[in-house]
């Protein structure tokens, strides 16, 4: 919850920063709340565009629209970048170049010969939600939320948009208002990182934790508690129970463009994984 809710303040605050971290709601399984969470997220952020298998020409002209710079929202991340779903390089590229102020997107206009080169803004804030995990090149430049299942005898309030979604836009307009009283305080800021954050995860930490040492309180404190627990988790091999793990591996790297395979086939190329515990399988 405070990485979220960070991260929604820093979509408010963009030009203050060299970069910006995508947020990612992840997990092994459907029915785990990815797509509720970024609706709730939706409600809190400016300017929210929905993207489900947009095109990068389609993104990287909606941000470079003069009316202002959407938040992008992508749920079902894994219809693009699943073992399935093709080559999506030029997608991938516009979410890497993005990440950073500086970056854009190069594209050709015009017609026949008279074609110029011209350079689109790619710069803006990014959440996604969806299945398995992201290329290492955007997982590495994301907060990772691992989402579950509720269980059984968990309850919890129901979202419901006519309700909420009044009571998420007054938030925002909240966001919004403290952002501009803010900006000077957390533009140029050098937020002191927690011990062993360097590198990539320091870069996509240092916007939530300099809005988080502006508020002050308790804040500064709990953001840095969340960025070791979050930093942590993302370099560990997560990928749920071990029937998901089983089934997901089968997806990925056993049954890859084909459709039947002998079960001594499937044991020999399970057990050649590596960092599978699949080595006990036998026929």
């Amino acid at each position: 919850y405070t990485a979220v809710a960070l991260w929604d303040a820093h979509a408010h605050l963009l030009d203050c920063f060299d970069s910006t971290p995508r947020l990612a709601f992840l997990s092994p399984e459907p029915g785990s709340g990815k797509s509720r969470a970024l609706e709730v997220v939706e409600t809190l952020v400016p300017q929210p565009m929905t993207a489900v298998n947009a095109s990068a020409a389609a993104l990287f002209r909606s941000v470079s629209n003069p009316n202002g710079r959407p938040t992008i929202l992508f749920d079902e991340i894994d219809t693009i970048f699943g073992p399935k779903a093709g080559d999506n390089e030029e997608l991938r590229g516009f979410l890497n170049a993005g990440h950073r102020r500086t970056g854009v997107t190069y594209r050709c206009i015009g017609d026949g010969g008279n074609q110029t080169v011209q350079a689109f803004p790619s710069y803006c804030a990014v959440a996604v939600a969806g299945l398995g995990a992201l290329p290492d090149t955007i997982m590495t430049r994301s907060i990772v939320i691992r989402m579950r299942r509720r269980a059984r005898n968990e309850t919890v309030e129901a979202f419901r948009a006519r309700l909420h979604e009044t009571e998420g836009h007054k938030l925002r307009d909240q966001l919004a208002q403290w952002a501009e009283q803010t900006r000077d305080a957390v533009m140029g800021a050098w937020p002191e990182m927690p011990e062993g954050v360097t590198d990539r995860p320091a870069d996509v930490w240092e916007p939530l934790l300099a809005i988080a040492d502006a508020v002050g309180g308790d804040w500064p404190a709990r953001a840095r508690e969340a960025c070791v627990t979050l930093v942590t988790a993302s370099r560990t091999n997560d990928k749920g129970s071990l029937g998901v793990r089983l089934l997901t591996d089968l997806r990925d790297h056993v049954m890859v463009g084909i459709d039947r395979l002998p079960t001594v086939a499937i044991l020999d190329r399970l057990n050649a994984l590596d960092d599978a515990p699949w080595a006990d399988l036998h026929g």
